[in-house]
């Protein structure tokens, strides 16, 4: 006997149409909204009319774009409680000012790497990865460090949900290969996308840790005429060695004054 789908939650449904907001954005119609979510018409718009409300969405000519008020809620969040991206911030300035290369700060949530800060500009080479967006960890450099150090079934439940993404033609295709790499990656402290994600860009991350975990990814990312593994590793790895240093601190501080 066949049993019908469970009707989804008031909060179900408001975050459905706040993460087709996100994805589709930045403005997304109405009618695309009800398509995406395949909600019924009537219960789209108010739903709708009441994140405009709240400003969680905002509305612009024919649509809505995420809004402001959650942009002032994401800036408040920590990841753990940490203050990552505080911490990270002056050490990710030194590095771009250095190599005027794209360095971005990255965490693990799911199966996939979220991207907390990004910081490039005129001169470095663009990539498809903003603030909040998410990508593959298997053929990005802060997703193949995440996913190296992460716990050991990670690796299966991706192969399973995702597997092998395939970016461009020198992504990883076989997971023999992908568990060779992340071998590599425990033993040197580093991952590299070697035009994995985008032909044309390097990439090299180094690990993060708090409490001997590694609990985020640093990565210099730009051409592969000017990002040099053997030159840049070094660099990526003694920031984000200073980043961990920093947020040992912090947590010290914290205790003390509690």
């Amino acid at each position: 006997m066949s049993h019908a789908a469970s009707p989804r939650s008031m909060l179900e449904k408001v975050l459905s149409i706040l993460e087709t907001v996100g994805s589709d954005g930045p403005v997304v119609t109405r009618t695309r909204i009800i398509e995406r979510t395949r909600l019924p018409k009537a219960t789209a718009n108010r739903i709708v009319a009441d994140l405009v409300t709240t400003r969680l969405l905002q509305p612009i000519d024919d649509g809505v774009a995420l809004g402001l008020r959650l942009f002032e809620l994401g800036s408040r969040a920590e990841h753990r409680g940490l203050g990552l991206r505080d911490a990270a911030l002056p050490y990710m300035q030194d590095l771009y000012e250095i190599t005027h290369a794209t360095v971005q700060l990255a965490i693990l949530d799911g199966t996939d790497v979220v991207y907390l800060q990004k910081i490039s500009g005129r001169r470095s080479v663009r990539l498809d990865t903003r603030v909040g967006g998410r990508q593959p960890l298997t053929c990005t450099g802060s997703g193949k460090l995440l996913l190296a150090f992460a716990v050991p079934d990670l690796l299966e439940k991706v192969m399973c949900e995702h597997g092998l993404v395939s970016r461009t033609r020198n992504s990883l295709t076989g997971e023999a290969a992908l568990r060779r790499e992340l071998a590599t990656i425990r033993k040197q402290l580093f991952a590299v996308d070697n035009e994995e994600f985008a032909i044309g860009t390097r990439s090299v991350a180094a690990g993060i840790t708090h409490r001997q975990q590694v609990v985020a990814a640093l990565s210099l990312s730009g051409s592969t005429d000017h990002i040099s593994t053997p030159t840049i590793a070094p660099a990526v790895r003694a920031a984000a060695s200073a980043i961990s240093r920093k947020l040992a601190t912090t947590a010290i501080d914290h205790a003390v004054t509690r």
